[in-house]
């Protein structure tokens, strides 16, 4: 993790970081692993101390109990995620009517051929695109280049 992926920010969770492009705070992370640790270790011992003497052969046993403390590990993920709730922040809303949208349908134009008009689209679909807001943003992307495009 380099200082790039640190993000500085003190919340009430403590320094958060970035981890495998995911936010997670420091203190929380560092109870995770050794929660985790902790846990899958003790689920190999215990069935290192009860599997592995009724397997037919000391490395089946033990190759049981090794996979016993990888269950161990996963449940230690399911636990932990039930004591930390997730730190990051999802947003849905995107501005309207922004410059990248403009240049994808022009690039949509380009690619494969005309995009059409939205007077042309059934009445639910229209409602759909009205919902989510694409339906002004092609309403105007055709206003612009309906001047000069009316025969299409």
């Amino acid at each position: 993790m380099t200082d790039q992926d640190v993000v500085r920010a003190a919340g009430p969770h403590g320094q958060l970081a970035e981890v495998w492009g995911d936010v997670v705070s420091r203190p929380q992370l560092a109870k995770a692993m050794i929660i985790g640790a902790i846990l899958s270790v003790v689920v190999y011992y215990v069935a290192l101390a009860t599997i592995a003497p009724l397997a037919t052969t000391p490395a089946v046993g033990k190759a049981l109990a090794m996979l016993a403390g990888i269950v161990g590990s996963v449940i230690s993920g399911a636990v932990c995620s039930r004591i930390f709730a997730p730190k990051r922040i999802v947003v849905e809303q995107v501005e309207k009517g922004t410059a990248w949208q403009a240049d994808i349908l022009a690039q949509l134009e380009q690619e494969g051929g005309t995009i059409g008009r939205v007077e042309d689209i059934p009445s639910e679909v229209a409602q759909e695109m009205r919902e989510v807001g694409l339906y002004e943003l092609f309403k105007s992307y055709q206003d612009s280049r309906g001047t000069d495009r009316q025969g299409d």
